[in-house]
């Protein structure tokens, strides 16, 4: 008798258990897509308030009468610049984390990965995107406005729907990207 309690017992606590314990685990799981979100979005915040340098206009005349080449133009500097969309990379989330090459010439986007600096240095199971409303330098959002989405989607449990994770970016008046909202989150665990 004191046996069947104790199996009964035991029982019911797995029951709470178990499901719970799986639940806390894949939600620790999505750590991960928060805090490369941040890393990407400090690269990015890094990249727009750099000064980037660019070739000067090309000059038509190739040569004055003399047969001289005309004087070198300086070369413009550029703020304010966000480089061109990317992602996502890898092209599928896995369910288990697999090393990803960010900047590898087979990687779509991996000039604008490399222009950031972003390259995890952990085996990921998200996918990550860039995607400005607008690449090139000089650009300004509108208040109220957003001028880039960062975006992490995962499949946890390898079932096909996608947990998304976006952060959206704002250009100040002083010339910084910083965070447009908050953090949004769909299916967190799925």
């Amino acid at each position: 008798m004191e046996a069947a309690a104790i199996v009964c017992v035991v029982g019911i606590i797995l029951a709470v258990f178990i499901p719970t314990f799986i639940q806390q685990l894949r939600t620790s799981k999505t750590s991960e897509a928060a805090e490369h979100l941040e890393l990407l979005h400090q690269r990015a915040a890094a990249y727009f308030m750099a000064t980037h340098t660019a070739a000067p206009p090309a000059d038509e005349e190739e040569a004055d009468e003399d047969g001289e080449a005309p004087p070198a133009r300086p070369s413009v500097l550029l703020r304010r610049c966000l480089p061109p969309t990317a992602g996502p990379t890898p092209r599928n989330p896995s369910r288990e984390p697999a090393p990803v090459d960010f900047a590898s010439e087979e990687t779509p986007g991996h000039a604008t990965w490399a222009a950031l600096g972003f390259q995890p240095e952990i085996p990921l199971r998200y996918s990550y995107s860039f995607e400005p409303t607008a690449s090139g330098c000089g650009l300004r959002s509108p208040a109220g406005t957003y001028l880039l989405t960062l975006r992490a989607e995962g499949d946890l449990d390898a079932d096909g729907e996608r947990s998304v994770f976006e952060r959206r970016s704002t250009a100040t008046e002083d010339g910084e990207l910083e965070p447009f909202g908050i953090l949004y989150v769909r299916d967190r665990a799925e």
